[in-house]
């Protein structure tokens, strides 16, 4: 899993979902794989691409639809303190697994904030993420499902190696026994 921000060799998280594109995958026809944010404390996931709205690279937030039952609100509305949002009403978000603040919803907005107005603005100091499909080690199955058909063969050869281990049992406990025999002679 990949911590947040992402270094220079990473995808930008803060930019579009369209930039979420491995770098090792450019190039047209190349599909984006979906993202997961998850809680920087806890890992619990709190959200992903496919709610993706927009993103505010000045505030370092990703602004999503929607997002998991693991995300709390702070049902009391507080005035924003921050410059270029005074007389902003906002709500808390925080993660119910370890409650650390993820980040808050915008209920009342000036008109040049108006896009993220009941939006969940995600801080990304507060989110790690996972890209679907990022997995570098895959099984390698080269052998056929195990059918019915595949089932009676494989039974049918345990079968005749059981009867040939049974032969070779009896073959060398005779074996055995001569030496044994020999051996008691002299």
């Amino acid at each position: 899993m990949a911590a947040l921000p992402m270094d220079e060799t990473s995808p930008s998280l803060v930019s579009s979902p369209g930039s979420l594109q491995a770098e090792d995958q450019k190039g047209p026809g190349i599909e984006e794989l979906p993202m997961v944010f998850l809680c920087a404390g806890c890992k619990r996931p709190v959200g992903d691409t496919l709610s993706w709205e927009t993103n505010d690279e000045d505030a370092n937030c990703i602004l999503l639809k929607s997002v998991t039952i693991n995300v709390s609100t702070d049902k009391e509305q507080k005035l924003s303190n921050r410059a270029g949002e005074y007389g902003c009403m906002l709500e808390t978000l925080f993660c119910s697994g370890c409650n650390m603040t993820l980040g808050s919803i915008y209920r009342c907005t000036p008109r040049h904030l108006d896009y993220k107005r009941d939006l969940f603005c995600l801080s990304v100091d507060s989110l790690e993420s996972y890209t679907l499909g990022s997995s570098e080690q895959k099984a390698e199955i080269d052998e056929e499902p195990l059918t019915l058909e595949s089932r009676a063969s494989l039974e049918e050869s345990l079968g005749r190696a059981e009867t040939i281990l049974k032969a070779l049992e009896q073959r060398l406990s005779v074996v055995e026994s001569s030496f044994a025999s020999l051996h008691n002679i002299e």
